[in-house]
């Protein structure tokens, strides 16, 4: 067969129905179209998507995928995908998984692995090598997604990654969750498509290794980054602190909001209830994936409090606060985290659920929601009504299966869409009315919904000056030079034109298995990626290849949007970015500017911006969606 380097040159198929397993030899010939993961997903995910079909349908795949450096000594790429249509959006979505992953498919000898069908009875997959088998998991279904992690890490090694679902998803939930290694995920959906499958669990594992089309070469390069890496100033900061290196500057830029997105937190409770002091109490391990040079997960440890002692592992520590203490106002740092561990443990979407309980809570608050809808419940905040919402949503009761059907249920249900602070399903991350930079406008024109693609954050936060992003966006490369005088203006850029270009280098990162974390994404330019992919794969890549293969990719994932019924009148500003965001504890209210707090923008500027964007696209700026012209410019047209 043949092979070239990191690729490992096969594809699994797995059918549950029939209980049958075969392999395929990767087609090369979409791997270098399409570079590989993430590409290959979206690729696979068109192909075999039909339009229409039930995200709870039998044949409705399961597509897996790992990076193409994925298993190499790459720093930070560790990146793995599935991609399958989403219950509660309903949009074709890929999701980003890391740790152990991505590295034991492509050692075990995948490169991407199709799972379809439904078992009769609970079974997981175990894959050892070319050894692979369907296994019974009637002793696992009904346990939560920590016991069958532990016994499943128990019985196959652990080395072994583990991706299992809990009993949110096995009660398919829509906004139910896939977890990979405790304290991974795959995305933030599709717990309910492995559980409407009888699909508990994964087990994957390798010994094969990573091969190179030219080692010395990749090596060399692979050298330089590890260098660089290792000289970074902030390296400590974010092997220590993870995400909460940024708690004080969110805070400050006004991202901690409550009341259903319309206030932002007091900034000096804030740093009380839940700021670095709390973080360290309870800090008792850092945990990274593989390659990374900067390892910023951790295990948290819990003791004597009036919760009892209990551990949590998470890569976002940042969001245990943000979501359950914040959005909810529990108002205390342990009993946040509990929140979130115990929706952890259950298989349910922490940061979904929390903004569905506060957007609940506040159509409750004005008379929409009653105790005749929530079966007596109180829609309150606090610590003991989130705690019950937790439970009746994982397990399918009462007023959570409204809240388990997310926000398009919430709003077929009640009404008053204006209310709810979402993009096509998900609430976004970020608020626009805090920094309008690529990472928010990106959440509205994505595919999959309101998930940035936040890579170096970028523009998270204020406050840098218009040379900067020209300097920046220079050196990494993927803005054309014939570009640059539409993007960057003598004021600063337009964000929009800046997106569109800003989703090919997030492409190629996800393509490549590359996380988009500040230590780990800004080792990386066009010029290394092209190298590395050349090296790694034997396949010679120049920098403006890869940039059309991304938007190739990029292209297709849309596409299989397109066909679901989603375009333009899909990416939209919640109204909530139309309207004061109050800040009381400063005294003023922050409203929708440009990023560089010039002017304030209206409804008719932002259509303009969406114009800008699909036209920089070279999409149909009326539908904002791929033209005849775009597809065949990029040979699609014809596939």
């Amino acid at each position: 067969m043949e092979k070239h380097g990191l690729f490992a040159g096969k594809v699994l198929w797995v059918d549950l129905t029939e209980g049958r397993l075969n392999e395929e030899p990767l087609s090369y010939n979409f791997a270098q179209k399409y570079i590989g993961g993430w590409g290959m997903n979206a690729r696979l995910a068109y192909d075999l998507i039909p339009a229409g079909m039930d995200a709870y349908d039998p044949e409705m795949p399961l597509i897996f995928g790992a990076g193409v450096l994925s298993g190499s000594p790459s720093p930070g790429s560790p990146k793995g995908f599935l991609t399958t249509k989403d219950a509660a959006s309903r949009t074709v979505y890929t999701a980003v998984g890391g740790l152990l992953f991505a590295t034991a498919l492509k050692w075990a000898g995948y490169d991407h692995m199709v799972i379809k069908g439904k078992a009769d009875k609970p079974v997981y997959l175990r894959v050892e090598d070319e050894d692979v088998e369907i296994c019974d998991a009637g002793e696992f279904w009904g346990r939560d997604v920590r016991e069958t992690m532990a016994v499943l890490k128990k019985r196959h090694g652990e080395s072994a990654s583990v991706t299992c679902i809990g009993p949110a998803g096995e009660n398919m939930v829509p906004i139910s969750m896939v977890f990979n290694d405790y304290l991974g995920t795959f995305g933030r959906s599709f717990g309910g498509n492995l559980g409407f499958r009888k699909l508990k669990a994964l087990v994957v594992s390798g010994r094969k290794g990573a091969r190179f089309a030219d080692r010395e070469g990749f090596m060399r390069i692979v050298d330089k980054l590890t260098e660089r890496a290792m000289k970074d100033p902030h390296r400590e900061k974010w092997a220590s602190q993870g995400l909460y290196y940024v708690f004080p500057l969110w805070v400050k830029a006004g991202y901690f909001t409550t009341k259903n997105f319309t206030e932002v937190f007091p900034e000096r409770e804030s740093f009380d209830l839940y700021g670095e002091q709390h973080f360290n109490r309870v800090k008792r391990r850092v945990i990274g994936c593989p390659s990374c040079i900067a390892p910023d997960k951790f295990m948290w440890t819990f003791e004597g409090g009036e919760l009892g002692d209990f551990e949590m592992m998470l890569g976002t520590p940042i969001d245990p606060p943000m979501s359950y203490g914040i959005r909810n106002e529990v108002g205390d740092f342990d009993k946040a985290c509990w929140l979130f561990a115990e929706s952890n443990r259950l298989g349910v979407d922490a940061m979904t659920l929390s903004a569905l309980i506060s957007h609940a809570t506040d159509l409750y608050q004005r008379g929409i929601i009653t105790t005749a809808d929530t079966g007596g419940l109180e829609m309150k905040p606090g610590f003991e009504s989130v705690k019950k919402l937790i439970g009746m949503t994982a397990a399918k009761e009462g007023f959570g299966v409204v809240l388990g059907e997310g926000f398009e249920g919430l709003i077929k249900r009640f009404g008053h869409p204006e209310a709810a602070y979402q993009i096509k399903g998900t609430e976004p991350d970020f608020d626009a009315r805090a920094s309008l930079g690529v990472e928010v406008f990106g959440s509205v024109v994505n595919p999959r919904g309101a998930h940035d693609m936040p890579v170096g954050g970028l523009t998270v936060a204020k406050g840098r000056e218009p040379d900067f992003f020209r300097k920046i966006v220079s050196k990494v490369g993927y803005v054309p030079e014939d570009a640059m005088d539409r993007v960057f203006e003598e004021s600063g850029f337009n964000v929009a034109r800046l997106t569109a270009h800003y989703e090919n280098w997030a492409t190629i990162l996800n393509c490549l298995g590359v996380c988009f974390r500040m230590q780990n994404s800004s080792l990386y330019n066009l010029e290394v990626a092209a190298e590395l992919y050349s090296a790694g794969t034997g396949f010679k890549k120049e920098p403006d290849e890869l940039l059309k293969d991304a938007e190739r990719a990029y292209n297709v994932y849309k596409m299989a949007n397109v066909r679901e019924g989603f375009d333009r009148k899909d990416d939209r500003f919640p109204e909530k970015w139309f309207q004061p965001l109050r800040r009381p504890d400063k005294g003023e209210d922050m409203v929708l500017t440009d990023y560089f707090g010039r002017k304030d923008l209206t409804r008719e500027d932002v259509e303009k911006l969406l114009d800008d964007y699909y036209e920089e696209k070279g999409w149909d700026v009326v539908r904002g969606v791929p033209t005849r012209g775009k597809l065949i410019e990029l040979g699609l047209e014809t596939e």
